[in-house]
């Protein structure tokens, strides 16, 4: 019965889940064991302990950009790597062990202090990346030297020196590896454009020349070959001043490779006395090209991002503006249309502009994201009545009108608001006026917003004899800028409005 309810209950789907991520974790402790070998195969001071380890950097990223699930197979991969390397089964699970926990806090702290797979994104985010790449990598060659030195497989004295080298062995691993695989992973989806990839095959172009000079073993050595390593400086700051953080983390990735082939080959300006001396010598050129380069382009990303924000604010700025002039035009024109005298017009005008101020003052304050709608009420009709006396009765679900939208009907409700305390509800104690909108769908399922403005217990209501700005203004110009209409009645009990426009041209 149990076996039945548990096949009933197992989907086609997710079996093809389970099988996917069975064949994800399989390919990343693949290429975890790959990286490690090729890594292992420069061991010197001790065959499990080597300067050079990708592997870290590629397990961060990877932790980093599908997330804490794929650790398993990061363990695995280490496993195997160190089982069939040296040691023991014990050895091999402390040293699995230690590597899987340092690529889980390393991914933990960025992804909590330093935004995740975002932090190349800025220099300080650059800065706690690598603090924390720093902090994190004591952790594997805490495991690692440990026990491979409780088991007697390294000595005490050598702790130390194995220690240093498995330590920044990882550093670095995690300082050029894990920049250059989440830089590429996270990258816009957008087609490149062509001038793009040819700006970016150049700079490649230019590593690559000068890999080959300064690091190649295939090129004679020579006493004048080792001063040409200073030309690593040219492609790296020609990507982090005139391309991206990709292209920079590449740039230092490709220099990396380079020095580590001349290095190995006992090739280059990092030969020193000894394979594992000439490799840590690597190690902090490989650090000093990579993190402070990075840091440049991230802070010249930001400054081009602020750039961009300024000419956007400035282009939305003399929209707005435009816009707003031809509203008060309009306005103003209206109302010099409907008056008799120039006070009048003053008058009128000035109110009319003080209304438009106090929607575009609720806009301002709401960094122009929209404006809700119980709070457009609120402002505008808080100059003619006190809002808690009950004599005026809101109701409606929450929403969020636009800022075209926020214009127009806060028009409309001020000039509802002035006609009410002169002449409606709101001109006597026993008047009231309610306020109702909400949102309905149509025959051909559009959503429309439903805004009512209904006065009842005030002075008997007469339809005026000819039709004035405020009326204009309710029946035309609102309902038209929001391609939606309106209504005015003059019932008895008194002056109903209701507006009815798309939702989709009214909402933010």
């Amino acid at each position: 019965m149990l076996a039945d309810k548990i096949h009933a209950n197992f989907r086609p789907t997710d079996l093809r889940r389970l099988f996917d991520h069975v064949v994800l974790l399989s390919a990343i402790a693949i290429i975890y064991v790959a990286l490690a070998k090729l890594s292992l195969a420069l061991a010197s001071i001790h065959p499990s302990a080597t300067p050079i380890w990708p592997p870290t950097g590629y397990a961060l990223a990877t932790v980093l950009l599908l997330g804490y699930r794929v650790s398993p197979a990061v363990f695995l991969g280490a496993f195997i790597a160190n089982i069939t390397t040296a040691g023991s089964i014990g050895t091999s699970f402390a040293i699995a062990s230690g590597n899987v926990l340092e690529s889980l806090v390393g991914a933990y702290l960025i992804n909590q202090w330093s935004d995740g797979r975002s932090t190349f994104d800025t220099p300080a985010g650059v800065a706690r990346f690598a603090l924390i790449c720093l902090l994190s990598t004591v952790i594997s060659p805490t495991f690692g030297v440990g026990s491979l030195s409780l088991a007697g497989y390294a000595d005490w004295s050598e702790f130390p020196s194995i220690w240093t080298t498995w330590w920044m062995g990882d550093l670095s691993g995690a300082l050029v590896i894990t920049p250059a695989i989440v830089l590429w992973s996270t990258r816009s989806s957008g087609q490149i454009e062509r001038r793009e990839l040819l700006q970016s095959c150049a700079v490649y172009t230019a590593t690559v020349v000068v890999g080959l000079l300064a690091f190649s073993p295939l090129l004679e050595q020579s006493p004048t070959q080792s001063p040409l390593a200073f030309l690593a400086i040219l492609p790296l700051m020609w990507a982090a001043l005139r391309r991206n953080q990709r292209d920079t983390a590449t740039t230092a990735l490709l220099l990396s490779c380079f020095a580590v082939w001349g290095t190995k080959s006992n090739h280059g300006p990092f030969v020193g006395g000894s394979l594992n001396e000439s490799f840590l010598l690597l190690l902090t050129f490989m650090i000093s090209v990579s993190v402070p380069s990075l840091a440049l382009s991230a802070d010249l990303a930001v400054r081009q991002r602020h750039d961009e924000h300024i000419h956007f604010v400035m282009r939305e700025l003399s929209h707005r503006s435009k816009n707003i002039l031809s509203v008060v035009q309009s306005m103003a024109t209206q109302v010099a249309r409907q008056t008799d005298s120039f006070d009048d017009f003053v008058l009128g005008f000035s109110r009319r502009l003080c209304a438009f101020a106090e929607t575009h003052d609720l806009l301002v304050m709401a960094e122009w994201q929209g404006v809700e709608i119980r709070e457009l009420i609120r402002v505008h009709l808080a100059p003619f009545r006190n809002l808690s006396d009950n004599s005026v009765l809101i109701e409606g679900p929450q929403l969020k009108l636009s800022s075209k939208a926020a214009e127009q009907i806060g028009l409309a409700l001020h000039e509802l608001g002035t006609n009410a305390v002169k002449y409606g509800a709101l001109s006597v104690p026993t008047g009231m006026v309610k306020i109702r909108w909400d949102l309905e769908t149509d025959e051909t399922h559009n959503s429309l917003l439903r805004l009512i403005w209904k006065e009842v217990g005030g002075p008997p209501v007469e339809e005026p004899q000819r039709q004035g700005f405020g009326d204009i203004v309710l029946t035309k110009v609102v309902p038209v800028s929001l391609r939606g209409t309106a209504s005015l009645e003059f019932e008895p009990e008194g002056i109903k409005w209701v507006l009815l426009a798309p939702s989709s041209g009214v909402l933010a």
